[in-house]
């Protein structure tokens, strides 16, 4: 077996594996009526991979994102413009079912050297004839709009770390260096005392977080207990859906907002569990 963990790894965008699965397995297939109309959970559990992913049909269509139903449409990925998904995010396909028996729909990763199927649809007995289109739009989610005229703004910086301390993660245990940071302060670690939020925010007061990306490496950066929604991207224009995840390109930065409806501290940290593991995280309170 390759290595789960390296330095080197860490201190760039991962130790990556070299096989990759659909629920523990390679290239699962799925048998569903021909014709149905099918909901596609996909969940990116990988701790380091961003996967480019798109499906093998045009009947088909995202309808939530990161647990959010779309409000701003997300066109459907092909294979020359893939959806990135990084470690932790997840999105919902609505999707037909072919008409023939026997006849499959893929869900297929953009990997190195060549694409490969994850997972397999495969339509089965007689055509049900349903039709895409007939499917009702999802109910949003109760989630609070911020007020941008009012709006307080925070600035967390992801990048290099300037400590090379070891973090105290007690039975979690420790990978014996840091590389990163937030505001130039790497985690501590979770059985570290002492360590304050990032950030302190009013329970129901509206924030804009601008969140900046000063490495070459992305990073998904994850915040807990709250859903924001982008606002504006110094490299690209940006879907105006809720999340609780922005996948961080290199050298972006980009605005988010919310409201700080949710009491209590939540972790805020890069999904790619080695940059999270040395140095990438943090929390905020809410009170």
């Amino acid at each position: 077996f390759l290595p789960s963990f390296t330095s080197r790894g860490a201190a760039r965008a991962g130790t990556f594996g070299n096989v990759v699965t659909a629920n523990w397995q390679e290239n699962p297939v799925y048998d569903h009526p021909a014709g149905a109309l099918l909901r596609l959970r996909v969940v990116n559990t990988d701790t380091t991979r961003i996967h480019k992913l798109y499906l093998t049909t045009t009947n088909a269509q995202i309808i939530a994102w990161d647990g959010h139903p779309v409000r701003d449409p997300i066109a459907l990925p092909t294979a020359l413009k893939p959806v990135l998904v990084g470690p932790g995010q997840r999105l919902d396909f609505a999707l037909r079912m072919p008409e023939s028996e026997g006849q499959k729909i893929d869900l297929m990763a953009k990997l190195p050297g060549q694409p490969k199927a994850m997972a397999s649809l495969r339509a089965i007995g007689s055509n049900l004839n349903r039709n895409l289109n007939a499917l009702s739009a999802l109910p949003p989610n109760p989630v609070a709009h911020p007020d941008l005229s009012v709006a307080q703004t925070h600035e967390f910086v992801f990048g290099w770390s300037p400590d090379s301390m070891i973090a105290n993660n007690g039975v979690c245990g420790s990978m014996g260096y840091t590389f990163w940071s937030i505001n130039r302060t790497p985690w501590a670690g979770d059985a570290a005392t002492g360590v304050g939020p990032l950030a302190q925010l009013e329970l129901g007061k509206s924030y804009i977080f601008r969140l900046r990306n000063e490495s070459p490496h992305a990073h998904p950066i994850h915040l807990h207990g709250l859903s924001f929604l982008p606002l504006r991207s110094n490299k690209r224009r940006l879907k105006s859906n809720w999340t609780d995840t922005t996948l961080l390109i290199r050298g972006e930065t980009v605005d988010v907002a919310l409201v700080a409806d949710n009491p209590g501290d939540w972790a805020f940290h890069c999904h790619v569990i080695e940059h999270q593991k040395t140095g990438l995280a943090g929390y905020l309170r809410v009170s």
